[in-house]
């Protein structure tokens, strides 16, 4: 007899679809908010956050299985790789599988608490690898990332500031809270209702 809570082929097909429409979703309003990024960087992210959050909550419901978060962060890292950011891949991992802990000591899959909490760890290790790199290797980053002039200064400014530090991950565990629970509502309302997603 299969394993109910074991990944299954089409679990990992699924995961692997909702990881890149995540993506694609994040790049589009992470270029949306560009022109922005000078005044407002710490907000840009909550903002690219906020409205992905209710995919992978819409992702957690319907697959229910462990290691969902630890895969989607894995497929994360390795596209982020492919665009030539590689050193995005280890933070995601790790957030992944902490996220992953927290779910395991929860033992529900399906629990807006304990996806909410999990996924809100996930961007914030996952996230703050931009920070750990910058303060290594500046040039490095830099280069990488293909920012340069007004752009850079802005970054130096909201990414070394202890204050705006602050101000970044209060607004990314709000934007997190938020966006899943908007998520989870929109759930309720259209899938699980239906019958698509189970509770």
């Amino acid at each position: 007899m299969k394993n109910k809570h074991k990944l299954a082929s089409k679990d990992y097909l699924t995961i692997g679809l909702y990881t890149v429409v995540n993506l694609i979703v994040s790049i589009a309003l992470s270029v949306l908010t560009t022109p922005f990024l000078v005044w407002a960087y710490p907000y840009a992210t909550a903002f690219v956050l906020f409205f992905t959050c209710p995919i992978y909550i819409l992702l957690a419901f319907k697959v229910g299985k462990r290691y969902t978060l630890l895969t989607f962060g894995i497929i994360s890292g390795l596209l982020y790789t492919i665009m030539g950011t590689p050193f995005v891949l280890p933070f995601a991992i790790l957030g992944a599988a902490v996220g992953e802990l927290i779910l395991s000591a929860f033992g529900d899959y399906r629990n807006l608490k304990a996806q909410t909490i999990a996924y809100t760890i996930y961007n914030l290790i996952y996230g703050f690898c931009n920070y750990i790199i910058l303060a290594f290797s500046a040039e490095y980053y830099f280069s990488t990332m293909h920012v340069q002039g007004a752009l850079k200064d802005a970054y130096i400014k909201y990414m070394t500031s202890p204050f705006w530090i602050i101000v970044a991950v209060v607004l990314l565990i709000i934007a997190n809270i938020l966006g899943c629970w908007f998520g989870y509502h929109l759930l309720k309302k259209h899938f699980i209702k239906s019958g698509l997603v189970s509770k």
